[in-house]
């Protein structure tokens, strides 16, 4: 019995040594743009700095949907992308208090070595896969101390994707080509994390491939693309999408002639990738709802409501909603 007892008190103990140590937590720093977003939906408060400039082709950031202090963050840099690269004294000089890491990534354990020379604790997160997204949340936020708002976060990511997953896992998936780049002839292999939320939400990518580069933007012919034919084309940014309706060859395709191509919204950041951040959450409501217009019955409307306000703290209003949308 005594030493159930000690077993218990030591648990007890570690417990609140723990949530100490979450309570003393008032910088954090996220090694990728998915882990400093994810920063942001907890307590921007918290964020010490960014990966890459807050506006870019892929993310909107409008001032109406962010906070000021986020935006006045300074460019820390990233181990990820073509950006302002990461220099491990940058991240001494700010101090963190902790660094989350994205476990997932394909630099992981460049990443992970990197960081460790700065001896500041950090932290992993498996946030690629969607079904390990919830998790991740609840994790970040019980180790930067904001446990009840992760709960609540964590609470909504399952309660949707797990109203996708029960409508979707027995649907014909839509064949879908994911248009990138500046004339929509990038593109990403059919396992990339950056078609993670695609594949998701009852999708099929036409393009079937091995990675050839860390980044993605896998370049391909329109020929190859014809031969593809796809039911359902999701333009990354409005650069690609206004390419796509501007060049008389795409007219070609039955997506285009069936008026299924899509463009992602990216505000305020964006919803699918590039990141491949909490956004993806509604990002696959979205996408749902165009993929299997008619298996999707939710009120997509009061979805991106509910999800604005829980996780950015902004009211919208169907103005709001239509902007976001690009729909009038």
């Amino acid at each position: 019995m005594k030493k159930n007892m000690l077993s218990v008190m030591f648990v007890f103990l570690a417990v609140l040594h723990l949530e100490a140590d979450a309570v003393s937590v008032k910088k954090v720093f996220g090694s990728s743009p998915p882990m400093n977003y994810l920063i942001y939906a907890l307590n921007p408060d918290k964020m010490v700095g960014l990966n890459f400039s807050a506006k870019n082709l892929n993310n909107n950031a409008s001032e109406r949907f962010l906070k000021q202090n986020f935006l006045n963050l300074p460019v820390i840099g990233s181990f990820h992308g073509s950006g302002q690269g990461m220099n491990v004294e940058t991240i001494i000089k700010h101090s963190p208090d902790l660094i989350l890491i994205w476990e997932d990534d394909f630099l992981n354990t460049k990443v992970t070595q990197a960081i460790e020379k700065t001896n500041i604790p950090s932290i992993s997160l498996p946030f690629r896969k969607i079904d390990s997204m919830s998790a991740s949340i609840k994790k970040a936020a019980d180790a930067i101390g904001e446990s009840k708002r992760g709960m609540a976060l964590s609470k909504y990511t399952d309660e949707r994707m797990g109203y996708i997953k029960n409508i979707f896992h027995q649907l014909k998936p839509v064949s879908y080509y994911y248009a990138e780049g500046n004339d929509g002839l990038a593109t990403e292999c059919n396992n990339s994390f950056h078609v993670e939320a695609l594949n998701y939400a009852g999708g099929n990518n036409v393009h079937k491939c091995k990675q050839s580069n860390l980044r993605g933007l896998e370049r391909i012919t329109f020929e190859t693309l014809l031969g593809y034919n796809p039911e359902v084309i999701v333009a990354q940014n409005k650069m690609v999408y206004k390419a796509i309706h501007s060049n008389q060859l795409w007219k070609h395709l039955r997506a285009v002639k069936n008026n299924r191509v899509y463009l992602v919204p990216n505000t305020p950041f964006n919803w699918l990738d590039r990141p491949p951040s909490f956004m993806r959450i509604i990002g696959i409501e979205w996408l749902a709802s165009r993929f299997h217009p008619e298996h999707y019955k939710a009120d997509l409307d009061k979805q991106i409501k509910k999800f604005y306000e829980l996780f950015l703290d902004i009211e919208l209003s169907k103005k709001d909603i239509n902007q976001i949308l690009g729909e009038k």
